[in-house]
This record gives structure tokens, C-alpha cells and sequence, in this order.
């Protein structure tokens, strides 16, 4: 009986080191140096989907913002917000072995939700809407100062982008601080989107860019080829869905191909985040509500 646990145990180990390495998305050898991530070990880049990936996110970008002075300290050490918890956001993380180094967030806009930049930006954001275009915006973007030289974000931006490639997206917008703007300019060829505002939340003024993903596919598609990844974004997204219900994951057409994406966070998940921190849901109207617990079944939201 023990010898037959002991085999169960093992091939459970080997077939979900099996699944989190279809999942994970590698650089290549060749690629460390020129990167300077030779020191990182076993880099790789993939969504978060874990609870142990998501917290270990959400405690860096705390840190990383509280450095900055753009947020208060609280007791959790962890900042994130309902739209980090929607089953469209993605949280595209770079990770040495088993620790989160580096993230990048991408908020799809939702009808019951909007995005985050309309406290700043609707007006501008409502032009596109009516256009009927598909919009994103980009938010949590974080890593500690001792990984900001290694160019690990320029992963992440790749990956982020031909994930909106693919899903259809036709503007990646952000809001950030005036001083800001040259280095993501550099990152994406963004363009000014609305003028400078002040944004009282974080106390700072804040500038919107917007980038039109499909004119830029050319200039990404070089940058992409030179990152050695350790296969095409398109298989990874392809292949992600292993194991993965229906239920739990977003869909889309491309080129007559159906194509899985990222994996939806489960109820267990989002009832863990909302347990530690339940002032998420302070601001969310009656509809709102509703919607999240309908994401979610069997979330018991809490009243206020």
C-alpha cells in the first residue's frame, strides 16, 4: 500500500510539473546574457492564476507603489481592487523559479465595471466606445528596483501585447505620472490620450497614452523575434488551456482557429482576496454587485 502511494504521489508531482510547464512560457539560453538575466533562476513569464501568484503579485506592487509614495500602508501588505478580480483581467507575471519578479496588468473594459480611467479619462475613453472599439488599459506595472536593469519588462510588454493582438483588442491605454511618459513611449509606441489631469487617489498628476494595437504590428513583431522566447506566444496561448474546463476560460476566433486563453480565476480564489481586503467592494453599486456575484457563484458578498 505505501510502495502504491508513493507512485500515485509521484506521478501526480511529475504531471503537474507537466502542466505548469506547458503553462509557463521560458527564455532561452541564448537570450539570458543579452537580457542580463543570467542570475535569475529559471526565468519564465506566464499569467497568474495561482492563489500563491496572485498574493505574491499583489505584495509587490504594494511595495513597489508604497517606494513611490503613491499609496497608503496597510495591513495586508497587498494592493489590488476589484478590477484585479475580474474574470477578463490578466496579470502577466515574470517569475525566478518559484518567485514573482515583475508585473503587468491589462483591464479589458466592461460595461458594468468600465475601466479604471474613467475617474481621469471617460469622456475620452466613451469616443472609442462609440467607435466600437475594443479597449484596455494597463495597470499594476511593477518591479523591484534590484530587477528594473535586467529588461525583464520588455517580456512582459511582448506578451501582453500580442495577447491583445489576439483577443481582438484595438487600444491599450494607460494613465500615468508626466514624468513617466518617455519610458513607456519606449516601451509601446503610445500617443498622447487626453490632456494632463490631476489624480487625487494617488496625489500626483497623471497623463493618458493609448497605443492602436494593429498599426503597430510590425515594429512588435521585430522586437518579439529577438527575445528568444522558447516558443511562438501563439502556441502558448494555443496550449494553456490544458486541463482547463470551459467553463473557466475566455475564447476567441483567429484565422478559423480557436484559440484558449488565460484561466479564469475560480470562486475559492476571488473569496480568499475579498475575505482579506472586503473595502474592495465598498464603491460597487447594486448592478455591480450583482454582476461580480454572477462571475462568481457561490461568492457571498458582504453589505455595506
Amino acid at each position: 500500500m505505501n510502495y502504491s502511494s508513493e507512485n500515485e504521489t509521484n506521478h501526480e508531482h511529475k504531471y503537474t510539473g507537466y502542466y505548469d510547464r506547458r503553462r509557463t512560457i521560458r527564455i532561452k539560453r541564448s537570450g539570458l546574457r543579452r537580457s542580463e538575466l543570467e542570475q535569475l533562476d529559471r526565468p519564465a513569464l506566464k499569467f497568474a492564476e495561482t492563489n500563491d501568484e496572485l498574493e505574491q503579485l499583489f505584495r509587490l506592487v504594494y511595495e513597489v507603489y508604497r517606494q513611490k509614495n503613491l499609496v497608503s500602508h496597510n495591513e495586508n501588505g497587498m494592493l489590488y481592487n476589484i478590477y484585479s478580480l475580474l474574470p477578463s483581467t490578466t496579470h502577466v507575471i515574470a517569475k525566478s523559479y518559484q518567485d514573482v519578479i515583475s508585473n503587468l496588468t491589462e483591464i479589458f473594459d466592461n460595461k458594468y465595471f468600465g475601466l479604471p480611467m474613467d475617474e481621469l479619462y471617460k469622456e475620452e475613453l466613451d469616443v472609442l466606445r462609440n467607435e466600437g472599439r475594443n479597449v484596455t488599459e494597463l495597470s499594476a506595472l511593477a518591479t523591484p528596483k534590484e530587477h528594473r536593469w535586467k529588461n525583464i519588462f520588455h517580456y512582459l510588454v511582448q506578451v501582453v501585447y500580442w495577447y491583445s493582438f489576439y483577443t481582438n483588442v484595438d487600444d491599450i491605454c494607460i494613465s500615468i505620472n508626466p514624468r513617466h511618459v518617455r519610458y513607456y513611449m519606449y516601451l509601446f509606441p503610445f500617443e498622447r490620450f487626453g490632456p494632463e489631469r490631476y489624480y487625487e487617489r494617488v496625489g500626483a498628476p497623471a497623463i493618458g497614452l493609448r497605443v492602436k494595437v494593429k498599426e503597430i504590428v510590425d515594429r512588435m513583431q521585430e522586437i518579439c523575434n529577438d527575445l528568444n522566447f522558447d516558443t511562438s506566444l501563439l502556441d502558448y496561448f494555443k496550449r494553456i488551456n490544458d486541463g482547463v474546463s470551459q467553463h473557466d476560460i475566455s475564447e476567441v476566433e483567429t484565422n478559423n482557429q480557436e484559440i484558449v486563453f488565460h484561466k479564469r480565476l475560480n470562486t475559492q480564489i476571488v473569496k480568499y482576496f475579498v475575505q482579506l481586503n472586503p473595502q474592495i467592494l465598498s464603491e460597487l453599486d447594486k448592478q455591480q454587485k450583482d454582476k461580480f456575484s454572477e462571475y462568481y457563484p457561490g461568492l457571498h458578498l458582504p453589505d455595506f
